[in-house]
């Protein structure tokens, strides 16, 4: 789902039933989730599971609760067709087990700022770190590395930042002081850490960065070497000018 909506798309079905969410961007949860509603920004992906077999007949509509009336409704389900034989399937209780990353195994950790500034016509140019698309390149992991990036989302409201060539792992997210932050660059915390929701603990590529908080990730960048991307994935947002490469080097060491 892609769109200039600044918020997040909280989707559920019109028959309150619940459904499972068995995988993120980047494949299989450990784990299926139960979920009554679904909360996902732009870019972000979700593999879910739902039984229709006690809603013979019914027309069942998706929903999206975040926007007016005229888009409201984006999916209908009718469930009419007969199966040709029993349905015997089940979930398994454990889908894909993988290592989680531990914040130890950082070699580096950097904070990164979201927030918007005006142009020379006075519209908010929203920035990833302060800088624009065509400054000089200032995150260079090393091939193979593992780092925490913290993002400091300074704006009112939330954006889904994408990663390009790595998948990672959201370590938690955690409210601090913006004000006192943009008048002494130190980070004063509010509040205690908050876990990812259970259907964000597999691998993604896109994660909601939430305001007034610091979103912690952490990736392995490994595989290529070379120049890649990192955005908000809202399109108004990456084009003006809220994209930022970042350059995989090899290691002096290796």
């Amino acid at each position: 789902m892609n769109g200039s909506n600044f918020r997040t798309y909280t989707l559920r079905l019109s028959n309150d039933q619940k459904f499972y969410q068995i995988g993120t961007d980047g494949g299989l949860l450990e784990n299926p989730v139960e979920l009554d509603a679904l909360t996902i920004m732009p870019a972000e992906r979700a593999d879910i599971i739902i039984d229709f077999s006690g809603s013979k007949g019914e027309y069942i509509i998706l929903t999206n609760d975040d926007t007016d009336e005229n888009t409201r409704n984006v999916m209908q389900f009718r469930v009419v067709l007969p199966l040709k034989g029993k349905d015997t399937s089940t979930i398994p209780e454990t889908l894909y087990p993988f290592e989680r990353l531990n914040e130890n195994m950082a070699t580096k950790v950097r904070n990164l700022t979201l927030d918007a500034v005006p142009d020379r016509y006075g519209r908010p140019s929203f920035q990833l770190d302060g800088k624009m698309w065509h400054d000089p390149v200032t995150e260079m992991p090393e091939l193979g590395s593992i780092e925490i990036w913290n993002l400091l989302n300074l704006t009112a409201f939330a954006h889904p930042i994408h990663v390009h060539l790595v998948q990672f792992q959201i370590l938690d997210r955690r409210p601090f002081d913006v004000q006192h932050y943009r008048s002494t660059g130190e980070i004063k915390y509010t509040g205690d850490p908050i876990p990812p929701d259970a259907n964000e603990m597999g691998w993604k590529d896109t994660v909601r960065v939430t305001p007034g908080q610091i979103t912690r990730i952490i990736a392995k960048f490994d595989g290529y070497t070379g120049d890649y991307v990192w955005h908000c994935h809202i399109l108004e947002h990456e084009d003006h000018d809220m994209m930022r490469p970042f350059r995989v080097i090899k290691s002096y060491f290796s």
